[in-house]
């Protein structure tokens, strides 16, 4: 299946750097309902709703204005989860299970779910390549990603960048 067509399964961190970011439109603007928010996802955002992340409300928001979507496991996505549980947690591991077997895309920052995708054969990315990607598509400039990156840095991602427009 063609990027251009696949579904985009983002892990919690991921879809929250864009969430604390105040960019969530982004996404919703570039992949629309092709980005996917599994149900562990969903529980994993809420964790961060009772811990005070009050932006993460902006994520909800979205799945019921129906720009973003959420999806259950099945019983076949659900045994390559549990397997996958012992290194990974849940959102990571429900992403990669759900990408795997619906030929889809994670996105991603988590060094060992990356490992995970490799071993896995699934394609995936992480926030510096979504904003590469908006960037290229000029859904953004190299400014305002360079913005949005400090943003998400200050809020606490860990970014092997410092700057989108130095790595166009």
């Amino acid at each position: 299946m063609p990027e251009e067509k696949a579904p985009f399964f983002f892990d919690t961190v991921s879809i929250s750097n864009f969430a604390l970011a105040d960019c969530l439109d982004l996404i919703a603007r570039r992949y629309g309902k092709r980005t996917l928010l599994t149900s562990e996802v969903m529980d994993e955002i809420e964790e961060g709703l009772v811990q005070g992340y009050t932006e993460l409300r902006r994520v909800d928001r979205l799945v019921q204005e129906g720009r973003f979507r959420t999806t259950a496991l099945s019983l076949e996505e659900r045994r390559l989860y549990m397997a996958m549980l012992q290194n990974l947690g849940s959102g990571e591991a429900s992403a990669i299970a759900c990408a795997k077997h619906r030929d889809g895309l994670v996105v991603t920052d988590d060094r060992a779910a990356r490992s995970s995708c490799q071993e896995h054969a699934v394609r995936f990315t992480g926030t510096i390549g979504i904003l590469k990607a908006c960037c290229a598509a000029s859904m953004t400039t190299p400014e305002e990603a360079d913005d949005l990156l400090a943003t998400m840095v200050k809020r606490g991602f860990y970014s092997p960048v410092r700057r989108i427009s130095e790595i166009l």
